[in-house]
């Protein structure tokens, strides 16, 4: 079974054939001190629980707790008016 990184790395790496470079995608560990770099992030999962995995476009939490799901991410990205290369 993958690890949630390896699925975030391999994720990023098929939207970034669809969306080219500018995407950018990080698996970040919410126990490790790296969180402090994601104010944001951080501060959610004080308000709301940890409803694991969060999804983050452009610093808006999306989805938490829902998994990584290749449509629906593309369809936020599509509506946020991503271009496709």
């Amino acid at each position: 079974m993958q690890s949630q990184a390896e699925t975030v790395r391999v994720l990023g790496e098929i939207l970034k054939t669809k969306y080219g470079e500018m995407i950018k995608t990080k698996y970040i560990d919410v126990i490790d001190d790296e969180l402090d770099d994601y104010p944001e992030v951080e501060d959610y999962l004080k308000r709301s629980g940890m409803q694991l995995p969060l999804l983050v476009i452009g610093g808006k939490i999306l989805r938490p707790g829902t998994g990584l799901n290749y449509m629906e991410i593309t369809e936020e990205l599509d509506s946020m008016g991503i271009a496709k290369t």
